[in-house]
C-alpha cells in the first residue's frame, strides 16, 4: 500500500514544534491551548515544523494560530493540524497565512470539514508554494478535489496528493485519475472515497429539469 501520511520522519527534525503528552490530555480545550499557544508565534522565526494535529483547536484556535503565524515563521516547511473540527469559516485565514509560507513542503489538513468552499479558497494560494505533500482526505470534498489535484500535478517536485475518504463522485474519480494518467504514483490510494456525489449531481439536475419543466408549461398555459 501507498503510504500518503505526512509523517515526521520525512519531516524537518530540528525547530519542531509539537504538541507535547500534557497538552494532547488537555485536548477538550483545545481552543483555549490554539489562542495561548497563538500568543507566542510572533517570536517563533526559527519554526519549521507545527504539529497541531488532533488538539480540538475547532475553528476559533485555528484562526488565532494562523493569523499569528503569518508574520512569523518564514521558513515553515511543514504543518500538521488533522483532526481538528475545522470548516470552511476558517478556509480564508488559512489561506492568508500559506500564501507567506512560500518554502511550505507539506500540508496535512485531513480529517477536518473544509468541504468544496474551504478547499478552494485554500487551493487559490497554492500555486506559488513549494508543496511537495498535500493531505486533504475526509474532508467532505466533492469537485473541489478537481481543483486541488489540477493545481499540486503542475509542481515539478511535488510528490503525493491524499484525497481518500472524501465523497467525489465516480465521474470525478475519473476525472482526477486523468490528471494523473502520466505521474499516477502521485496520486495516493482512493478506496474509502463515497461516491455519493454523483448521485446528488444527478438528483439536483433531475429537479431543475422538472421545475423547466413545469415553467414552461404553466407558461404555455396561460
Amino acid at each position: 500500500m501507498v503510504d500518503t501520511s505526512l509523517s515526521k520522519e520525512d519531516a524537518i527534525e530540528e525547530n519542531d514544534f509539537e504538541t507535547c503528552t500534557h497538552t494532547r490530555q488537555l485536548c477538550d480545550n483545545g481552543i483555549k491551548i490554539g489562542v495561548s499557544i497563538s500568543k507566542t508565534f510572533s517570536n517563533f522565526n526559527f519554526l519549521t515544523v507545527l504539529n497541531l494535529s488532533y488538539t480540538n483547536l475547532e475553528n476559533e484556535g485555528t484562526i488565532a494560530l494562523v493569523n499569528a503565524l503569518k508574520n512569523s515563521a518564514p521558513s515553515l516547511g511543514v504543518i500538521e493540524m488533522a483532526g481538528n473540527n475545522i470548516t470552511h469559516d476558517a478556509a480564508s485565514a488559512i489561506a492568508a497565512c500559506l500564501a507567506t509560507k512560500r518554502h511550505l513542503k507539506k500540508l496535512n489538513l485531513s480529517k477536518n470539514d473544509l468541504q468544496d468552499e474551504g478547499c478552494v479558497e485554500i487551493v487559490k494560494i497554492m500555486k506559488d508554494l513549494e508543496l511537495e505533500y498535500v493531505d486533504m482526505s475526509y474532508n467532505d470534498l466533492r469537485r473541489g478535489a478537481l481543483g486541488l489535484a489540477h493545481v499540486v500535478v503542475k509542481k515539478e517536485s511535488f510528490k503525493m496528493l491524499n484525497i481518500d475518504g472524501n465523497v467525489i463522485s465516480v465521474k470525478g474519480i475519473d476525472e482526477v485519475k486523468e490528471i494523473f494518467k502520466n505521474c499516477p504514483q502521485l496520486l495516493g490510494p482512493l478506496d474509502e472515497n463515497i461516491p455519493d456525489g454523483e448521485e446528488n449531481e444527478d438528483h439536483e439536475e433531475q429537479n431543475l429539469e422538472d421545475f423547466e419543466d413545469e415553467f414552461v408549461s404553466v407558461f404555455i398555459f396561460y
